[in-house]
């Protein structure tokens, strides 16, 4: 059976989680989120009475879906959970005018990635995922940062840098990755998640992030700087930001640019490997085969 999740299944969701990513899983901080979500859908699989597994469909607009938090019970012995749950949500996209499927994976996620490639999934994007502790030591900031910054002149550097054209114009906030529209820009922008570093009125770098629910994370969602100092300048702005958060380190999602050199060389480091974080979308015919009840 599969229905939606609620409140009283917490402890059951909690303890699944806890197995997965040695513990280390995110689902506890944002179950709340998900539960309450009434324009999402966050259902779990149960068999003989017991939750064996869960997943999320989130609608990042009203035509685009994302999925998210696919997980079994790894004590389970429960066979097609990852299939199961995907019916279940291709049947309850079913006459839904959709225009895009997509969800992220890490590189060594083999199941899932298997799965969704049985699915017809397509990989469209890879990128390496960089993590840095914060500086307990305050950095002196530039005079040269602004958040001051007019959104016409934001928006076209922005939309003219090597960030958003080796990233295939997509955005990630956490895990969760957005294609470039204005109307996202203009969300940081009024969240006054934005920063600019300036020289004789011209945007030389920026830098956005981002509100994730990863408490310990200050997300970096965009950052792009015309040289090595520049790019320092923004993040020690970030590392003061993060730091009166209570953050304790970054993530940022990087592209194949000078953004990786940068990073590397001020001490960003992977998990495990570069090119670790890979995007995958459904393929529009087979969204019109699933809206239409076809599949």
């Amino acid at each position: 059976m599969i229905k939606k999740i609620t409140e009283k299944d917490r402890s059951c969701v909690i303890e699944i989680a806890s197995k997965i990513w040695e513990g280390d899983d995110y689902i506890s901080f944002v179950f709340d989120e998900w539960v309450n979500d009434t324009d999402g859908n966050f259902a779990g699989l149960w068999e003989n009475g017991k939750l064996v597994g869960f997943g999320r469909l989130k609608f990042l607009t009203p035509t685009d879906i994302w999925l998210e938090g696919l997980r079994k019970d790894p004590d389970s012995n429960s066979k097609g959970v990852g299939e199961k749950l995907s019916q279940y949500y291709y049947n309850y996209l079913q006459g839904k005018k959709i225009t895009s499927i997509r969800f992220s994976t890490y590189f060594d996620n083999i199941a899932s990635i298997k799965l969704n490639e049985k699915l017809g999934f397509k990989k469209v994007l890879t990128l390496s995922l960089k993590s840095l502790d914060l500086s307990k030591t305050e950095k002196n900031i530039s005079e040269k940062i602004s958040s001051n910054i007019d959104f016409k002149s934001i928006k076209q550097f922005v939309e003219n840098s090597s960030y958003l054209q080796k990233s295939k114009r997509f955005i990630g906030k956490g895990w969760v990755v957005y294609k470039y529209s204005e109307k996202l820009l203009r969300t940081f922008y009024d969240d006054g998640n934005i920063v600019v570093w300036l020289k004789d009125g011209l945007i030389k770098g920026s830098g956005i992030w981002a509100k994730v629910n990863y408490p310990d994370v200050f997300w970096i969602s965009f950052l792009e700087a015309d040289n090595y100092e520049i790019f320092i300048s923004i993040k020690d702005y970030f590392n003061s930001v993060g730091r009166k958060m209570g953050k304790e380190h970054f993530e940022i999602l990087i592209p194949d640019n000078k953004l990786k050199e940068f990073c590397n060389r001020s001490g960003f480091e992977s998990w495990e490997q570069e090119n670790d974080f890979m995007l995958y979308e459904l393929p529009q015919e087979l969204i019109n085969r699933i809206t239409s009840g076809r599949m």
